[in-house]
């Protein structure tokens, strides 16, 4: 279940990849942390793009087609 904390959405999946994501709303940053390790800071990602991630059918597969190579990244750890 997401959890809001002020401008901030959180959200664990039960997904093979993803582990969970951090949203800031006003900032539009996408942290994302995956299963096998490693933490990705995405930018400028839109609220819908969040949104639609969370009722995707397939998490990973939205991920990968819709974030994950549109948006500007970097690893943070």
């Amino acid at each position: 279940m997401a959890k809001i904390v002020e401008k901030t959405l959180k959200e664990s999946y039960t997904s093979s990849n993803l582990k969970s994501s951090t949203y800031n709303s006003k900032t539009k940053e996408l942290i994302m942390e995956f299963k096998k390790g490693g933490k990705y800071s995405y930018s400028n990602v839109p609220l819908q793009t969040v949104i639609d991630l969370r009722r995707a059918t397939s998490k990973g597969t939205y991920f990968n087609k819709n974030i994950a190579k549109i948006y500007k990244y970097k690893k943070i750890s």
